[in-house]
């Protein structure tokens, strides 16, 4: 890592993140197994060399100043990017393959990508696959940051910078208990959600948002009784009898059949999913391979559920 046409001392950098990481002096020792006043010292040396403070005392512990805290995102860039060479390093030597870094929504992981992981090993037995799980706009960071290898979720507005090829598309279902009185229908729509208790995403879910309208258009008025940020928890409310969801066809495969329906919800929402790259990664044939395989998968978990409705 380098400061204009300097390089920064490695030693020093580590003594600075595992402060960050661990809150003091004493347990940043600890940690690198050397001296307070070794870790103190190196600190000091880092200041100089940066012309600028890093930490304040207050009493025992150090706090970060603002320099720092923004400091501390490039350093864990640079040490997320030393340690990515290390972990091929290693898996080449070790297993004759590297490790693929995959980011994804939660909904996949409940059949979709533990499918898709478990057919790629039998192709690439001796690579090592890391999953991060999180929000779409989560996701894709890791990815711009060069923190995973490609991710899986929702496209999001104003990221261009990024590659995308887009699964093909899908359509909304209606979860809810087997004893539900709607359960009997094979359709549901906004007029019969009224007066109903349902579970819902969270505010900034684009299916919700959609259905919000669809229920305005139809006077619909159902209560709400849970909300929940990640959709693949909806199916755990409904399976205990809380109400009805609508979700993706994702986490209508997780379902408990005895205790829960999937049932066709019209008018359509849409739900569509996009694999995100950044734009200068080299794609290998480990890579593309991957997702081939789970575009396979999550066409034929969709397309059944799709069939299972019609």
């Amino acid at each position: 890592m380098t400061i204009g046409h300097r390089s920064l001392n490695a030693r020093q950098l580590e003594a600075f993140r595992a402060v960050m990481m661990s809150g003091s002096i004493t347990r940043a020792a600890r940690l690198l197994a050397i001296s307070q006043p070794a870790v103190t010292r190196l600190i000091r040396d880092l200041e100089i060399e940066l012309g600028m403070k890093l930490f304040s005392r207050d009493g025992a512990t150090v706090m970060p100043t603002p320099e720092a805290r923004e400091f501390y995102v490039e350093v864990q860039r640079h040490f997320i990017s030393t340690e990515r060479l290390r972990d091929i390093a290693v898996g080449i030597r070790e297993f004759g393959a590297g490790r693929l870094r995959l980011a994804a929504i939660p909904a996949l992981s409940g059949h979709c990508l533990p499918d898709a992981i478990t057919a790629y090993a039998a192709d690439f037995p001796n690579t090592i696959v890391s999953v991060h799980n999180g929000a779409s706009a989560d996701i894709i960071d890791l990815v711009a940051t060069s923190q995973a290898d490609l991710a899986i979720g929702a496209r999001m507005p104003g990221r261009g910078d990024l590659s995308y090829r887009d699964l093909p598309e899908a359509q909304a279902v209606c979860i809810l208990p087997r004893t539900h009185p709607l359960a009997r229908q094979q359709e549901i729509t906004p007029a019969d959600m009224d007066g109903q208790d349902y579970i819902s995403l969270g505010q900034s879910s684009l299916m919700r948002l959609e259905l919000e309208a669809l229920l305005r258009a139809a006077n619909s008025h159902p209560r709400l009784r849970v909300e929940s940020l990640f959709s693949g928890t909806l199916v755990h409310y409904v399976d205990r009898g809380l109400g009805l969801a609508i979700v993706d066809p994702l986490v209508a495969s997780m379902v408990d059949p005895g205790r829960t329906v999937v049932r066709r919800f019209v008018p359509r929402i849409r739900y569509n999913l996009s694999v995100v790259y950044a734009p200068d990664i080299v794609r290998s044939p480990m890579l593309e391979r991957f997702v081939e395989i789970f575009t396979e998968t999550y066409v034929r978990l969709t397309a059944g559920i799709a069939t299972h409705v019609a």
